[in-house]
């Protein structure tokens, strides 16, 4: 089922205003649309078959292994998560300390959260922002247009963030996610933006920390076959992207009309499909339930699906910006506490092994 994309939002959406924990906001949601739903094409199941043998851990210190053709990926090793006395760390958005500390105390500790920043982070936050007080993996996001990255002037402090990552935990970097309603309107161009991708990377790399792996963060109805847009348009040349993140959302969340529990194999699978196809590894860096009603055993699904499907991250999007999607009801707070506490331990048990 078509509809409209929702219009892009300008970066300063990450600013503070729309947060009543005074944590920065992502603009993601408001500009997904409508997802279509079906169940995965034969050609995707098919895909799902490449999956590579040689499973890691998700703290892994191997990078790079998506620098792959299909031709060659199922030999090559690999970030994904499902090997034996593995699992995919589960959490939430958590911006800023506050932000951090009210969804503990919701969840308790996350092994893996999602932090947005509007410009280039400063190298304190790897202390004490959210980063450095929780002390686990993490997927975050930068967005400086890609014409100042093109212009030199965010190499520096680009360079200093990089280089104060701690090492320990996969860090899950992202420059500008969900970029293509901005190419649409001509924000910026697609070729400009894969251009600062490189730039990104390259400065990455010169870190020379393996736990930094560069993730595009994009819509998820990118991975459905005959989309407007299709994802691999938005790889930058060289095959310099690690891992490949997904914002999905069951069809009518977003918009808040009439939202469904529809199955994640319905509006995840094809993601998966997508990625795997592509040779990448792959997470989920945004999902919700824009309802309460049969929400807990749907986050219990999704929980199960995304860890069964080798996924790097699973993480919930609860904002209060977005009161449609939050949590409000005990019986959904405890079922995400209850998957995030067990992929907690089971990645602790890993380390000790």
């Amino acid at each position: 089922m078509a509809s409209s994309r929702h219009p892009a939002q300008s970066p300063d959406r990450h600013s503070e205003q729309r947060h009543s924990w005074g944590d920065r906001l992502p603009a993601g949601p408001w500009r997904k649309r409508a997802l279509r739903y079906g169940s995965v094409t034969l050609a995707a199941a098919v895909c799902l078959l490449v999956v590579p043998t040689a499973m890691r851990s998700v703290d892994s210190p191997d990078r790079h292994t998506a620098t792959r053709s299909p031709l060659n990926c199922s030999s090559s090793s690999s970030l994904l998560a499902n090997g034996p006395g593995m699992t995919t760390p589960l959490g939430v958005n958590a911006t800023g300390a506050s932000q951090l500390a009210a969804a503990t105390a919701q969840f308790g500790h996350l092994p893996v959260i999602r932090v947005y920043y509007a410009g280039v982070p400063d190298p304190s936050e790897w202390t004490t922002g959210a980063t450095g007080i929780n002390k686990s993996s993490v997927v975050l996001s930068f967005n400086p247009t890609p014409a100042q990255v093109l212009s030199g002037a965010d190499d520096a402090g680009l360079a200093a963030f990089f280089d104060s990552a701690p090492k320990g935990h996969a860090i899950y970097y992202s420059f500008y996610p969900e970029p293509e309603a901005h190419v649409k309107d001509d924000e910026f161009t697609l070729a400009q933006y894969k251009q600062a991708w490189s730039r990104v990377v390259s400065i990455a790399d010169a870190a020379h920390n393996p736990y930094l792996h560069s993730t595009l963060i994009l819509q998820g109805q990118d991975g459905f076959p005959g989309d407007e847009y299709n994802f691999k348009d938005y790889l930058p040349n060289g095959r310099i992207i690690s891992v490949i993140g997904w914002d999905t959302y069951p069809d009518g969340t977003v918009e808040d009309q009439d939202p469904r529990p529809i199955s994640p194999a319905q509006f995840m699978g094809p993601d998966i499909a997508a990625a795997t196809n592509a040779c990448l590894p792959f997470g989920f860096a945004e999902f919700a339930l824009g309802t309460a009603t049969d929400r807990p055993q749907w986050l219990a699904q999704v929980a199960s699906y995304v860890q069964k499907n080798g996924a790097l991250f699973g993480i919930l999007f609860d904002a209060a910006g977005f009161p449609w999607m939050e949590l409000h009801d005990s019986a959904s707070i405890q079922t995400w506490r209850t998957a995030v506490t067990r992929s907690a331990n089971a990645a602790s048990l890993h380390r000790l092994q």
